[in-house]
């Protein structure tokens, strides 16, 4: 059947993102990961750095107060098309947001 063949399956990317900020909302301490991610991408040098820089500076942002925080999450729930570029590097390799069932 059509509906079952994942050939066919088109990944809500704007879910994805909102399930990343629920779930740094509820384990802000996962923002480590994060940083440990780009830490060692920057290492490597296999990416480019202008993307790797920015991810660090809205995080480093978001930790130094409450309602920056709020903004970053905010900001990572929407599906802001502009921001495409930005998400496409993503630094939250690793979290845990998949839904049940998916890889």
């Amino acid at each position: 059947m059509i509906l079952t063949d994942p050939h066919f399956r088109i990944k809500d990317h704007a879910a994805r993102w909102r399930r990343i900020a629920e779930h740094l909302r509820a384990q802000p301490g996962d923002f480590a990961i994060a940083l440990e991610n780009l830490d060692r991408w920057e290492h490597r040098g296999h990416v480019h750095p202008t993307p790797l820089r920015e991810w660090r500076r809205r995080i480093q942002v978001a930790q130094a107060s409450p309602a920056d925080m709020e903004d970053l999450l905010a900001w990572l729930a929407e599906p802001n098309h502009d921001a495409e570029p930005l998400k496409s590097c993503s630094p939250f390799v690793g979290l845990p947001v998949e839904p049940a069932g998916h890889p």
